[in-house]
């Protein structure tokens, strides 16, 4: 994760119980994606890095 990983941990720990956030995923430089996190109002408020070779792994059981 970028340097803003803590923040975007934070604010995501805070919003629980408000209105879900948008998670946008861009391909990176250099590989991997970057995720840009948006509140309600369309501001954005993180952005964080994911690896490559994180990005390729498969998140659970698609079938």
């Amino acid at each position: 994760m970028s340097g803003n990983g803590a923040i975007a941990q934070d604010v995501l720990a805070a919003r629980v119980e408000g209105p879900p956030l948008l998670l946008v995923e861009v391909p990176a430089e250099g590989g991997g994606l970057e995720l840009l996190i948006y509140d309600e109002a369309g501001t954005l408020i993180d952005v964080s890095f994911v690896p490559a070779a994180l990005a390729e792994e498969p998140v659970g059981d698609v079938s």
